[in-house]
Order: structure tokens, then sequence, then C-alpha cells
């Protein structure tokens, strides 16, 4: 089975939908043996890509290490009892009765389901049963799943092929990846609530996001974007959204081709608003230091963006006669990422919410 094969067979495995025929007792030592997958599961697709020729008793399951890591356990490994203890603690998340109905699943229980389906693959139920060498295999598994990449890297080599399982830890990554955007957006949707239903509301835009207590990156991306520049107020909160370190590339790289192109520094310059254009000189050296990490929202610069945004740069420090400001590079290249949510439940003209947040525009 090749690498593409089993990346696609992945992703049936750890976002597909679940469904746990038996209970888990309060010990959390059984495994789930009723957990069902999308798909062929990855685990699977690895379990069936290292079988060779012979017929092995299906109880002892697929050699997934190597022989020389089964001869020499590593030294690092607990005690056989007590890596079966871990595990059974591990697998306890392959159900997660907390999460919301429609949440993608965690790291964690991405982690446990794989595990579960390997032990399912098996035909075991009980990890106190597990014979020495699945246990080491499993532990070493889990390890790998959860180590940062140098650690993950080194386990790799324990297996025989470790190219599927660095693999696997990679998807792995990318259902966290998925679920930290959830819990992300839900934050959201749940403070928006909060804010709708605040008394007295928010003064202004500014006032609104700082009682939110979270981001909302796409709230912020619509306001960039459609805010009027003739606005003193809308003008701040564009501004305050891309000084914040958790606002996303695409929007900053939205605020930065749209002031140039349109004009508003040198406006600025002749109107005498000196901390307008300090700010957004801050914004331009965050962007070029890195300083914005997230990029989630896709962007597509306009044609002749890089022209506009030079000419501006060069026309403001005539007028300024200062320094040129640096060019902001991320003006005029395309960002990948989603299309942004619209929060149409914001009015930016009176800077206020005028309807309850819908669950469907967050989720």
């Amino acid at each position: 089975m090749d690498a593409l094969a089993f990346r696609f067979i992945l992703a049936g495995l750890a976002v597909g939908p679940a469904a746990v025929a038996t209970v888990l007792p309060a010990s959390g030592v059984l495994v789930p043996l009723g957990l069902v997958v999308g798909g062929a599961g990855s685990a699977w697709a690895l379990f069936v890509s290292l079988r060779d020729g012979k017929q092995h008793p299906r109880r002892r399951g697929p050699a997934l290490l190597t022989p020389a890591t089964l001869r020499r356990r590593p030294r690092d490994l607990p005690p056989i009892g007590d890596q079966r203890r871990a595990l059974a603690e591990t697998l306890v998340a392959a159900v997660d009765l907390r999460t919301e109905p429609d949440a993608p699943p965690t790291r964690a229980t991405a982690v446990a389901r794989i595990l579960a389906r390997v032990l399912d693959s098996w035909q075991m139920a009980d990890t106190a049963d597990l014979p020495r060498d699945l246990t080491i295999t499993l532990t070493l598994l889990e390890r790998l799943l959860t180590a940062d990449p140098g650690e993950a890297g080194r386990i790799a080599q324990m297996f025989r092929r470790p190219d599927l399982v660095l693999a696997l830890r990679d998807e792995i990554d990318e259902v966290a990846q998925v679920r930290a955007a959830y819990d992300r957006a839900f934050a959201a949707f749940q403070a928006t609530r909060v804010v709708q239903a605040a008394d007295p509301a928010p003064r202004d835009l500014v006032e609104a996001f700082l009682s939110m207590g979270v981001p909302d990156i796409d709230l912020w991306h619509r306001i960039v974007t459609e805010h009027d520049p003739d606005s003193p107020a809308l003008r701040r909160a564009a501004l305050w959204c891309v000084l914040q370190p958790q606002c996303d590339r695409a929007t900053v790289a939205a605020y930065l081709a749209r002031v140039t192109h349109e004009g508003q520094l040198t406006r600025a310059a002749r109107r005498g608003d000196r901390a307008y254009l300090d700010r957004v000189a801050r914004v331009i050296r965050n962007y070029n230091a890195g300083a914005y990490t997230r990029q989630e929202l896709a962007f597509v610069p306009a044609a002749g963006a890089a022209q506009s945004q030079a000419e501006e740069l060069d026309a403001l420090a005539d007028l300024t006669r200062t320094p040129r400001l640096p060019d902001p590079h991320c003006a005029v290249i395309a960002l990948d990422g989603r299309k942004p949510r619209p929060r149409p439940a914001w009015d930016l003209a009176n800077g206020r919410l005028v309807r309850p947040p819908m669950r469907a525009d967050y989720l």
C-alpha cells in the first residue's frame, strides 16, 4: 500500500463518525469493540501493509515493530504492567461524552480510536490480556502519535515502516488543527452571545472586542475589508484588529493592501494623524518580523498591488520627510486558506450586534 492510499484511508478514521456499541466500565480497562470508524481506518491499512505471506495466529497480531525492537525493549519504557494500565487510560478517550455532538475529534480521541482499531484487528478487548510484544507495540505507537517531531522520528525507526507511522502522525496533527479551529470558533460564538446579552451594550466595536475576551478572526477580517475609512471609530477598530498578535495573516495582508491602494496613509499624513501612521508602521514591522503566526484565511492580492503599494509608500515618505517604510510583502503574495465567514449579526456602521449570533455563522 502506498503512502497516498494510506493517507486517504486515514482521513476516514480520524474524522469519520464513530458509534460505540459497548460501554466503557468505570475502570476504563475494556476497549469498546463496537467502535465503528468511517472508511477502512489507517491503523487497519497499516496492519494490512505490514503483513507478510505467512499466516500468523490472529491473536498475536501483525509484527509492526522491527525484530530488534522486540528483542531488546527500549530502556525508557516502564514495566509491562504499567504500560497496560496506561494504555487502558488512553483508550478511555475513544469516546468523549463531554464534547459537542458536531465537534471533530480531539487529538486524544483520534489517538485512542487508532489504538482501539488496532486492538480490534487483533481481536482483543482487555489491555490486561495483551502479550508483551503487543503491549510494547501499542505503547510505542501511542508515544509516536503524541510526541514532538524529533522524538517521533526516533520512535518511527523502531517500526518496520517508519514512513507509514509518521504519515499517521501527520494526519493526527491535522486532526488536532481542525479541532483547535473548531474550539476557537465555538469560543467566539459563545463570547458573542454574552456580548449580545450584555446590559449596557458595548459602546463601540473595540469595547465589544475587549469584552469578548477571545479573538474572532472572521469578524476582524470583515471589519478590515468592509469598514468605512472616513469613520474614525471604524478606522480605529480596523487598526486595533491588525495590531492583535492573534490576527490572521490574511487579514493583515488585506489591511495593508487596502490602506496603500486607497491612499489612506497619505491622507492621514495630510491631516496630521501621526499616531495612526505610527501604528500602521508597527503593523508592517510586526508582519515582516513574523509576529502573525495564525493563517487560516485566504487572501488574493489585487492586480497591481505591488505598484500601488510602492507608490503610496514613496509618496508618504515625500510628504512626511521621513525614512520610507519597508514594503509589507504580505500585501502582494497570495495566501491559501478558507473563505472568511461573514458574521452577519454585526452592524459595522453602528458598531454593535443587531441580532443574536447564529451557530451556523460560526461552525
